[in-house]
């Protein structure tokens, strides 16, 4: 449990922030200045394979976000009806289908770690018909110097990206495409998934935050791409209305928060925002030319570029960080697409309008990652490199007092970074084993180092070290082809996240990007940011109401 305000009876109103990330989830109470009265957290179980799998079971999911929500009220000692909005923060991109009658899942929740749709993605942005889009979007450019033709130029798919998986999904299972055209299933990312379930089915949404990193959606046009949609065969009517990130989302009806039988009691959900997103907002980072850098699981580089998406190559997107949706220009977009079946209707009971939302309020951001940095230290931990995490912070000071450094370049000590199918494909052919390479070699979980023997304690410090630099200089990397595509040159690297906690390396990051690092010291930033979005909605809805 965290170190919670004393509590304030005086104060009968408060904002609930959930986060469902990728390693683990939280849970806090805020007061209207965001002063934390409660929380609770939980580990993220995944359930992964020697294929690349990585899944949630979507019924654990709803489980542990229920019991989330029962234990931060506990712990915050209040009761549900003192609580005035909720905002959700999650893991991006982590998608499943589920049954549009029964509210049952089809299928399990494939996260964004998931890897196995990587040779489908090879084969597609190999294929002549996406090829010729990216022509088709080279010439429109040349034509027109519009953005986003530049945009689809440039376009790859990629396993991170939920339309490959999901288009991987409906290859291996034939008989949920014809369920999709019928209009019988469902398709969301988590936070639809958490939406559909609180609401009772009555909301079938997403945010503009969230639906941005799909890869089927256009963040210049703020619409479900046709051309993407229409070059992987999926159906758009599976697909939920998208909009603002602070948004009346219906109310609260199951889970621990429910008042079914009392609907004048229901609490509302004013913001939904992805996580990334959520710590790039709550480190204040408002102004185009700021830039955030969370270390979580994966390293994920945020570069706000202001009120215009910008068109970018080389591993990075235009994403759309948040949108305040201001009651006179509330729906972003509910893209619709002629139907097959009279079933396939949305389920939604948003409000809906015609009106166009305003472009001033959208926030765009530029967004690179990699998806390793926390899991780089759990798997030292895993191997015994160290036990604590102060143990590993002595363990990188203790190797500037030896110089390691020296040592391993003297010694012609490499690490080489893989692609983690690639690295599989090695380990499980070429060695026939999981770690050792040879005798003074070994792999890790995204490459393999050359010149040291992890197995004898003096050169523990130096896998240590090894791996958590290579955090640095993915950052450097990152950041530099990010400055050369945008020519937005950042004067600070705000950071946060869990292995954010290390000084050590952030001077190194601070040492390789060449401008300074700051970390604010806030814990739970995702969370924090889905508490505002959530309260900006709500003065939104009690406007217009």
């Amino acid at each position: 449990m965290c170190a919670c305000l004393q509590r304030n009876r005086t104060v009968s109103k408060f904002i609930l922030g959930v986060d469902f990330g990728s390693t683990h989830a939280c849970a806090r109470v805020y007061t209207m200045d965001l002063k934390v009265i409660g929380c609770s957290s939980t580990k993220v179980p995944r359930l992964e394979g020697s294929d690349g799998a990585c899944e949630l079971d979507p019924e654990a999911v709803w489980e542990s976000f229920c019991k989330l929500l029962d234990e931060v009220l506990q712990d915050a000692e209040i009761n549900p009806d003192q609580i005035n909005c909720i905002g959700i923060s999650v893991q991006r991109n982590s998608l499943l289908l589920w049954d549009k009658k029964t509210s049952n899942p089809r299928t399990r929740v494939i996260t964004w770690l998931d890897t196995r749709s990587l040779d489908l993605a090879k084969k597609l942005n190999h294929s002549f018909i996406f090829r010729s889009m990216k022509t088709a979007g080279h010439m429109l450019y040349w034509m027109t110097h519009q953005s986003r033709f530049k945009a689809l130029a440039s376009y790859h798919f990629k396993t991170v990206l939920a339309c490959i998986r999901l288009k991987y999904l409906l290859n291996e299972k034939p008989k949920l495409i014809d369920e999709c055209r019928k209009g019988l299933l469902c398709y969301g990312c988590l936070e639809t998934w958490l939406l559909w379930r609180l609401t009772g089915g009555k909301t079938f949404a997403t945010d503009v935050s969230c639906a941005s990193v799909t890869g089927m959606y256009d963040s210049f046009s703020r619409k479900w791409s046709r051309p993407i949609l229409a070059s992987l065969g999926i159906p758009a009517n599976i697909l939920p209305d998208v909009y603002p990130s602070s948004y009346y989302y219906g109310t609260v009806q199951n889970g621990p928060l429910g008042y079914s039988s009392n609907p004048s009691l229901s609490i509302p959900i004013t913001g939904i925002i992805g996580d990334a997103q959520a710590a790039t907002l709550i480190e204040n980072c408002l102004s185009p030319c700021q830039a955030k850098l969370t270390l979580g699981t994966g390293i994920f580089l945020n570069l706000l570029s202001g009120s215009k998406a910008l068109a970018v190559m080389n591993g990075f997107y235009p994403v759309i960080g948040w949108a305040s949706g201001h009651p006179y220009f509330d729906c972003i977009s509910t893209f619709y697409m002629g139907s097959t079946s009279s079933s396939s209707e949305s389920p939604s009971s948003v409000p809906s309008t015609s009106r166009s939302f305003h472009l001033d309020d959208l926030t765009y951001l530029v967004e690179g990652f990699y998806p390793h940095a926390g899991t780089l230290i759990d798997w030292l931990q895993s191997e015994n490199i160290f036990c604590t995490y102060s143990e590993l912070e002595e363990m990188l000071y203790s190797g500037d007092r030896l110089g390691l450094d020296e040592k391993a370049t003297r010694e012609n000590i490499f690490y080489i970074p893989l692609l983690r199918n690639t690295l599989k494909h090695h380990q499980n052919t070429l060695i026939g084993g999981p770690l050792k390479l040879n005798k003074n070699s070994f792999y890790g979980p995204d490459g393999f180092v050359i010149g040291l023997d992890y197995s004898k304690s003096a050169d523990k410090l130096l896998v240590a070290r090894i791996f958590i630099e290579s955090i640095a200089f993915c950052t450097k990397f990152m950041l530099e082809n990010c400055r050369k595509q945008t020519r937005i040159s950042p004067s600070i690297l705000y950071v946060n996240g869990n292995v954010a906690r290390s000084n050590w390396l952030l001077q190194r990051i601070s040492n390789a990007i060449g401008i300074p690092v700051e970390r604010r010291g806030l814990e739970e930033c995702s969370c924090m940011g889905a508490a505002i979005v959530a309260g900006v909605g709500a003065v939104n809805k009690y406007k217009c109401d």
